[in-house]
């Protein structure tokens, strides 16, 4: 009696959603330096440059909805829930909204470029005689940065000479075009020691793993160069965006979102307990993702 011999398995090719950009020609984006594709090639970068004891600065810097402003107001809370200090401002031309979450936002009174260039000359000049910290809330196509830069194309080494150590974050969605920004400071020079990367997941498909969603992003010249010289690349967690929504409509405190508070001296009714619920895993994740430049926060 002859046996039936069992099907011979078929082949299983993995499927990835990058592996559809394989040869595919890259964008140019923003100002490019002319070295970007050779720097992309260097070794891994050191771990995250040690900034205890001093006054930092963080420049802020993204388009519109990339998750700056929401970075800011967590990092607020944590400074302000610590009993630090420093100075907030909000910069950003098409969106200051930092000024309706937190008290004492101080911004310049025009969004004529060259007088808000003056105005983050004497910010700057401020933090730098005195020592402070500072949270700056920047535009992605800032022009009052670049102005600056073209005066002072030295601006992060004089303000390190002063002690303050400048921090430039860049935030991205998975739009190459997000990638401007990085690329244009970078190439007129505005290359502190501290540059985070922060990706944000919430503007990705939720059904793509995120290293898929941002896969073009991630294989461009202009942010491997950034990470080989030395550029800090984190993820800002997703929150889900109904929740993220109702946080900002009411202008909560993400610490009062988590713990069901209503503002003082407004009636607003708190989160409901599932939400809260998932205020507090994305609060844990943020902690857990700003771990690696912890020392970078004033």
């Amino acid at each position: 009696m002859t046996q039936r011999k069992a099907p011979k398995g078929a082949a299983i090719t993995p499927f990835a959603a990058s592996a559809a950009l394989d040869g595919e020609e890259e964008l140019v984006v923003g100002l490019p330096p002319a070295t970007a594709a050779a720097e992309a090639r260097a070794a891994p970068p050191a771990p995250a440059v040690d900034l205890s004891g001093r006054a930092k600065a963080w420049f802020a810097i993204g388009p519109g909805r990339s998750g700056k402003t929401t970075l800011l107001r967590y990092l607020a809370e944590v400074i302000l829930d610590g009993g630090r200090e420093a100075v907030f401002a909000a910069l950003d031309p098409q969106n200051r909204s930092l000024t309706g979450f937190l008290g004492g936002v101080q911004e310049p009174p025009t969004n004529d470029a060259a007088a808000v260039a003056k105005w983050l000359e004497r910010l700057l000049r401020h933090l730098m005689v005195h020592r402070q910290s500072g949270l700056l809330d920047l535009g992605g196509g800032d022009t009052s940065l670049g102005r600056l830069l073209a005066d002072v194309p030295d601006l992060a080494d004089a303000m390190e000479e002063a002690g303050v150590s400048p921090v430039a974050v860049y935030t991205l969605g998975p739009r190459v075009d997000d990638l401007a920004s990085l690329a244009s400071f970078e190439a007129r020079g505005f290359r502190p020691r501290a540059v985070a990367i922060l990706l944000n997941e919430g503007l990705a498909d939720p059904t793509l793993p995120r290293e898929e969603a941002f896969a073009r992003v991630l294989r461009h010249s202009a942010f491997r160069a950034a990470v080989a010289r030395g550029a800090v690349p984190l993820w800002m967690p997703r929150l889900e965006p109904s929740v993220a929504a109702e946080v900002e409509a009411k202008r909560l405190h993400f610490s009062d979102a988590r713990d069901g508070q209503s503002p003082e001296g407004r009636q607003v009714a708190p989160l409901g307990p599932f939400d809260r619920s998932r205020v507090r895993k994305w609060l844990e994740a943020m902690e857990a993702e700003l771990a690696p430049i912890r020392t970078w926060l004033p």
